[in-house]
């Protein structure tokens, strides 16, 4: 079984969702240390002449999980806003739009159960089944390895996912636990965009774009490699 994990990220991008997608199980990592000027609080969508930035304010905590989206509607509506501009003449903006508007709107107790209910309902969309859970409800400990290494314990994984690039994973440490390790091989894919193609943006981009053909792109433009 592929465990794979995340911190809970507001409006991931295409390669969160790969990743997710080629997991049996996932984990939202939201006990890890809140991260300021990260993607815990922020993402790109599409703008006139580039990747235009949102930013949730928060009133900031210990961890992700204790860190709260900042109360005044005004980031909300800006948000709002920018996407609306950006995309309500996109092919499918009025599949997704009430739903999504509906989300960043809602007051969450804190940013991973803000960002966490935007994932859950992009995973829906995307045709992705994977099982999520949440770090907090098993008391995982350790740092980078050891934790990846107790999360797999704590999931009854035998295999670990991790994404691209993450310099402190030590394989060796897999190994001696009986755990295999893989990384995720990710390939941006390209998709009509109405103008001069724009990659690394949030998954909404896709989805006003392509509609029901983004489960499809997300599912096929990455894979698990030893």
């Amino acid at each position: 079984m592929i465990l794979s994990g995340h911190q809970p990220a507001y409006l991931p991008g295409i390669i969160v969702f790969n990743k997710i997608a080629l997991s049996d199980r996932h984990m939202f990592v939201g006990h890890c240390d809140y991260q300021p000027k990260s993607w815990h609080s922020r993402n790109f969508i599409r703008g006139p002449n580039g990747p235009v930035m949102l930013t949730v304010p928060v009133v900031k905590g210990r961890s992700i999980n204790d860190t709260v989206p900042s109360p005044d509607s005004h980031w909300r509506n800006k948000h709002l806003k920018a996407i609306e501009h950006a995309y309500s003449k996109r092919p499918y903006f009025n599949h997704y739009w009430l739903t999504l508007k509906a989300l960043i709107n809602f007051p969450a107790a804190n940013l991973s159960d803000f960002n966490i209910a935007i994932i859950h309902q992009i995973m829906d969309w995307l045709g992705i089944t994977t099982e999520t859970y949440r770090s907090e409800d098993f008391n995982i400990t350790g740092h980078k390895t050891e934790m990846l290494v107790n999360m797999c314990k704590a999931m009854g994984a035998d295999h670990y996912l991790s994404s691209p690039g993450e310099q402190y994973v030590d394989k060796e440490l897999f190994s001696a636990n009986g755990l295999k390790h893989s990384f995720q091989q990710f390939e941006h894919p390209l998709y009509a965009q109405g103008a001069k193609f724009m990659p690394n943006l949030s998954v909404i981009d896709l989805l006003f774009n392509v509609g029901p053909d983004a489960g499809a792109i997300v599912k096929g433009c990455g894979r698990a490699e030893s």
